[in-house]
């Protein structure tokens, strides 16, 4: 908590440049859209999931034990789960209601959004949450980002689809020039079937298997202070201009081959 508030501190220092570096290096998107996921990026969804599955295995069981995502199937089994249910028990605990309509906002996750209200660039929301968790969704947002308009929220990925093939569509549908996501494998099929740039923020379970891409950018190791502001670090800072560059990465790509 002590933490947090320093980082507070620190930020409402230094807002004034901080937010024209930001919005200087965000110019490089020739008005692109800026996709943000929503679990794990906007909202804390883990810490109410975890506290479900916690109660239900009677064990507690902490982010830093998800290497992976459905890293909950696997402790289930792991604690006298029948194979057969353990993914169908860390899918109820991600994907609840309850979980959705009351999970915390990622730190840092505001201050983002006001700096991208305050230089009008355009952003909306894009998960691949299954589509009947819109409304608890939206709840949420009335609740915590009350400025943010419905048709903002988008959810609707289909029966087998990937969430990468689901965010690749939205992406290139709502002209999204700069995606911030958790998801390694997502954002590798976002590189692969958009022209988006990825930023990666740091969890658990993005701390490994990394996939090299030049429009993909991991901001480094997990920690719950990270959040969202290890994106505006990055985005306000000097390496965010080469990463948004098109020269730079029309290099990179010329490098690699």
């Amino acid at each position: 908590m002590q933490l947090t508030f320093r980082i507070l501190e620190m930020f409402a220092e230094r807002y004034p440049n901080v937010f024209n570096s930001l919005s200087e290096n965000l110019k490089l998107l020739n008005g692109g859209s800026i996709g943000i996921d929503i679990d794990a990026v906007t909202q804390a969804t883990y810490v109410l999931a975890l506290n479900k599955i916690s109660h239900t295995l009677r064990k507690n069981i902490q982010k830093e034990d998800l290497v992976t995502y459905w890293e909950l199937a696997k402790i289930a089994k792991d604690n006298g789960v029948d194979p057969d249910k353990a993914m169908e028990l860390a899918k109820s605990a991600w994907n609840d209601d309850e979980v959705y309509a009351n999970a915390p906002a990622m730190p840092g996750i505001k201050s983002f959004l006001q700096m991208l209200n305050e230089a009008a660039l355009p952003y909306l929301f894009i998960s691949s949450r299954p589509v009947e968790h819109l409304e608890a969704t939206r709840e949420w947002f009335r609740k915590e980002l009350p400025w943010v308009k419905p048709e903002n929220i988008i959810l609707g990925r289909k029966e087998g689809m990937s969430g990468g093939e689901f965010k690749s569509g939205m992406i290139n549908r709502y002209g999204v020039a700069l995606h911030i996501e958790d998801a390694v494998e997502e954002a590798k099929t976002i590189a692969q079937e958009t022209p988006a740039h990825v930023i990666i923020v740091p969890q658990p379970w993005n701390d490994n298997g990394r996939f090299v891409h030049p429009r993909i950018k991991y901001l480094g190791e997990s920690s719950y202070s990270n959040g969202s502001w290890s994106v505006i670090r990055f985005l306000s800072g000097p390496q965010a201009k080469d990463f948004l560059s098109d020269k730079v990465n029309s290099f990179c790509v010329a490098q690699s081959h």
